[in-house]
């Protein structure tokens, strides 16, 4: 049995086509951290021509106060823009162990992909796997996800 974990309060953040360069992340997280944002799930992908997105996950009671506060970094720090989604959930299942991983993943995305559940982002340690869905097809990922992990429903 794997533990599951279920976040609808969150907000997924992308910093669109920023310079690759160095400093820029230090920049960013700077600057939420001067204003007590706390972070989790941070990813950043390199693209063609020198530019990077770069993403992370905020708290959704905080989104409204931090829009600007992205908005204007984006504009120092020379991204292409900045995008928020609200509407999604993160589900969070704890892995058996590090042997057992690719099994373990290619099974909940297999649970996913069997209920239409469209998976937007993910990411995965030693400990967990972390899949970013929409909100409207959450639930019904979360719920067959505890059947196939044998965990009860809520």
């Amino acid at each position: 049995m794997s533990t599951i974990d279920f976040n609808d309060e969150c907000v997924h953040v992308v910093f669109l086509g920023l310079p690759n360069v160095p400093g820029i992340a230090a920049e960013i997280f700077g600057e939420l951290s001067a204003h007590s944002v706390s972070v989790s799930m941070v990813t950043q992908n390199t693209m063609r021509g020198g530019r990077s997105d770069l993403s992370f996950l905020i708290p959704k009671e905080r989104l409204d106060d931090i829009i600007p506060v992205c908005r204007e970094v984006s504009e120092r720090v020379g991204a292409q823009g900045v995008s928020f989604a609200s509407e999604i959930a993160a589900i969070t299942v704890a892995l058996k162990s590090p042997s057992e991983s690719a099994h373990t993943l290619a099974e909940i995305f297999s649970v996913l992909a069997s209920v239409k559940v469209n998976i937007e982002i993910i990411t995965s340690t030693t400990e967990s796997a972390i899949c970013i869905v929409s909100l409207t097809q959450a639930r019904e990922g979360l719920e067959a996800l505890k059947r196939a992990f044998g965990e009860l429903s809520d």
